[in-house]
């Protein structure tokens, strides 16, 4: 006799983190929902496994009836970088009270919130930052996002809520990094500030895969997680990874923050979609320390990264070519 399948809602499904997600649940042995906007693409939802719904995240209504029976919401939809303020806060920290509200009632078991590593904010040393340490998020979307784990903090008791702070993700479909690997493939590259600028990456199938140990791991409600390749890298170190992809000799160029926080506010008036990073968030690499350690994930997610930066740079510019994005 064959047992049912656990029914896991996944949110901004169409999108690049959410669409790995939603084929990671998959192959797990979930039944799989995705929810999407109506303006949102299917491009990456093209599968007669995966059940699509569309609506808003504030239809309470609409979301109370596609979760019933459902075992987990994975809530990966929200605005990036670069959202205005009240954007940040109607759908990184709103929506999300309101979905996790409603699973609540729809007597949901578990609510895996896709958070960021900007909430917990910069670090002042290369010391790793853990999730025990103190919050100091420097950006108005790390500070939306600490906000919505601040307002699922009073529903610990109610449904089990798990925090996943990823950081940057990169990796087939996305458009976002697309930019920086077009850049990269220029003559000259720019790089940030005149001393080394540290951040952690993660390829996005391991990223997928730790949004379903996160499913299936005996954690308490409130845990939280930093989720990354666990290496340190600086920009120059990243940039030399895309580069040998592209088989491109790579010749930076040093450019003063201010300076580049300056360009990119004057290109953003008319290109806002189209560049690499807003001006503040070039502005905030002024810290420049932002690693962080993934014992405690490895731990008790039972998670670990199994993509190297080289290999899953690699991998990405492979993809990107054989679509012809790059």
């Amino acid at each position: 006799m064959n047992r049912r399948k656990k029914k896991v809602l996944v949110t901004g499904a169409s999108g690049f983190l959410g669409s790995h997600i939603c084929e990671a649940a998959h192959e797990a042995g979930y039944e799989v929902h995705a929810l999407i906007r109506n303006k949102s693409s299917r491009e990456w939802l093209s599968h007669d496994w995966i059940t699509i719904h569309v609506a808003e995240l504030d239809d309470r209504e609409f979301l109370h009836t596609i979760l019933k029976g459902a075992y987990a919401v994975i809530h990966a939809a929200a605005v990036l970088h670069g959202s205005s303020d009240e954007e940040l806060r109607k759908v990184n920290v709103e929506a999300s009270k309101i979905l996790a509200r409603q699973a609540i009632k729809a007597k949901v078991q578990r609510f895996i919130f896709v958070s960021s590593n900007a909430a917990g904010g910069p670090s002042e040393t290369l010391a790793p930052r853990k999730e025990s340490d103190l919050d100091f998020p420097i950006s108005p979307y790390g500070r939306s996002k600490k906000q919505a784990e601040e307002e699922l903090s009073r529903f610990y008791d109610e449904i089990k809520i798990i925090n996943l702070r990823y950081v940057v993700i990169y990796g087939p479909r996305d458009r976002h990094m697309l930019r920086l690997f077009k850049l990269i493939n220029s003559p000259v590259v720019p790089v940030l500030g005149s001393k080394p600028i540290y951040l952690p990456i993660v390829y996005v199938k391991d990223a997928a895969r730790a949004a379903i140990a996160a499913l299936q791991a005996d954690v308490d409600s409130g845990s939280t997680y930093y989720i990354a390749d666990g290496m340190p890298y600086t920009f120059e170190i990243f940039y030399d990874f895309i580069a040998y992809a592209l088989d491109k000799r790579l010749r930076l160029v040093r450019v003063p923050i201010w300076l580049a926080s300056l360009g990119m506010w004057l290109v953003s008036g008319a290109r806002k979609k189209e560049i690499a990073f807003s001006a503040r968030e070039v502005l905030g690499f002024r810290y420049r320390f932002r690693l962080i350690s993934i014992e405690r994930a490895v731990k008790e997610l039972g998670w670990k990264p199994q993509v190297s930066a080289e290999e899953g740079l690699a991998k990405t510019v492979r993809w990107y070519r054989d679509k012809e994005w790059l």
